[in-house]
């Protein structure tokens, strides 16, 4: 059984800019983009375009079945829109030393294996390294290398409200370092940010002076390399301390520190009797 683990990009979201071409307007569309084909001389080009200004080569809803011809979507937005991976570039141009991995360079196989879900919904909006052994105990769940550890903070159910940006769990850099410890290098919350709400961060640093206050963990990721999945959705129904096996491949986006995927969860289902 396969659980959708994704968060579906509104075109009406903020930061979303949108445009389709529905079936009707497809034949206006693909009339003006056969003026010029791949492989057209410049001659060809010449005469296509005269012939399309004179309305000799436009084509007409008559040319083809029900008037109608293909589809067409344009989302224009920030690669860190809806359920989304970020590479270590995102996090710096170094990661312990070294270049940090954009999208491009990830192994394939970091985005599939077991999965491992850890509740930190009683964590008081930060998870540290105790919250994560405790978790761990309570799943009766064991993380190594391979394994994907999964945040369920149950934020996702704020999903269109500014309580999803304000009210959101921080996972510490203590707490990511603990499972880098163990071996894990891919991690994932049901929150917006692996670090808390924007808001708080800000506000703590002009209150303190201390640059620690923002954007903690990710900044981590100049020191250790490891991979965040945010915007997950729905690991409540997964299986507690259960086995299943989770899938997020990165959209291949070159030169990109970040990219949208499809978050999945196969379920093992229990032996009927």
């Amino acid at each position: 059984m396969y659980i959708d683990l994704s968060i579906p990009i509104s075109r009406r979201a903020p930061g979303v800019e949108f445009e389709q071409w529905l079936h009707r307007d497809g034949i206006r569309h693909l009339s003006r983009r056969i003026r010029a084909l791949p492989g057209d001389s410049r001659k060809d080009r010449r005469r296509n375009y005269w012939r399309w200004l004179t309305g000799a080569r436009r084509l007409r809803a008559r040319d083809l079945p029900d008037g109608c011809f293909l589809s067409n979507e344009f989302y224009r937005m920030s690669v860190h829109q809806g359920t989304h991976v970020d590479a270590p570039f995102h996090y710096g141009p170094e990661c312990a030393g070294e270049p940090a991995k954009k999208v491009l360079d990830l192994p394939l196989e970091w985005f599939h294996g077991p999965g491992v879900v850890l509740d930190v919904r009683e964590c008081g909006g930060r998870v540290t390294a105790c919250d994560v052994k405790e978790a761990l105990h309570a799943a009766g769940s064991e993380a190594g290398p391979g394994t994907v550890v999964l945040f369920r903070t149950d934020s996702d159910l704020r999903l269109g409200t500014p309580a999803y940006y304000t009210e959101s769990t921080a996972i510490t850099p203590g707490a990511v370092d603990h499972l880098l410890d163990l071996g894990v290098k891919v991690l994932g919350t049901d929150c917006w940010s692996f670090d808390g709400p924007a808001r708080a961060m800000v506000e703590s640093f002009y209150g303190t002076g201390d640059p620690a206050a923002l954007w903690p963990t990710h900044l981590h990721g100049r020191k250790r390399e490891f991979i965040q999945i945010e915007g997950l959705a729905r690991l409540r129904d997964l299986p507690q301390g259960g086995a299943f096996t989770f899938m997020a491949f990165p959209v291949a986006l070159a030169d990109a520190g970040a990219a949208w995927c499809r978050a999945v969860a196969d379920v093992k289902e229990p032996a009927r009797e």
